[in-house]
């Protein structure tokens, strides 16, 4: 009899790893709602009485989930390449959308300056550059 592993239990829909990412969610917004309430440096009970707050401890959740999430995608692929490449198509598409959306549909909007001079600025293209 094998001893079922946490790797085995990985497979499919059935893992609580949406719940879990769920709670953390509350846990951040809970943790967000005291600073919004009172100040960003309001009161917040947990930090009173534990030294650490939920939204903390929810974003220790994150990066637990989404290692374990990512160490799966590897070891499903079983090569390194296929992995980045996943990654890659999973990460860039909305990135590259997102910027581009940043510099050209909320930038003229949002700027101060006119659009010629908005446009002919090196940092407008430096951002499009450095972040796309």
């Amino acid at each position: 009899m094998h001893a079922e592993t946490l790797l085995d239990r990985m497979h499919g829909r059935d893992n609580n790893l949406n719940l879990l990412r769920m709670i953390a969610a509350t846990m951040v917004l809970v943790s967000h709602s005291f600073a919004l309430t009172t100040g960003p440096k309001g009161y917040e009970p947990w930090r009173q009485t534990s030294g650490t707050t939920p939204g903390a401890v929810a974003v220790e959740i994150f990066f637990i989930v989404s290692g374990m999430l990512l160490t799966f995608s590897l070891l499903q692929r079983r090569s390194t390449w296929g992995f980045v490449r996943a990654r890659a198509l999973r990460i860039y598409p909305g990135l590259l959308v997102a910027v581009g959306l940043t510099v050209f549909v909320l930038g003229p909007l949002f700027t101060t300056l006119d659009l010629a001079t908005y446009f002919q600025s090196r940092t407008t293209w430096k951002h499009l550059i450095t972040n796309g």
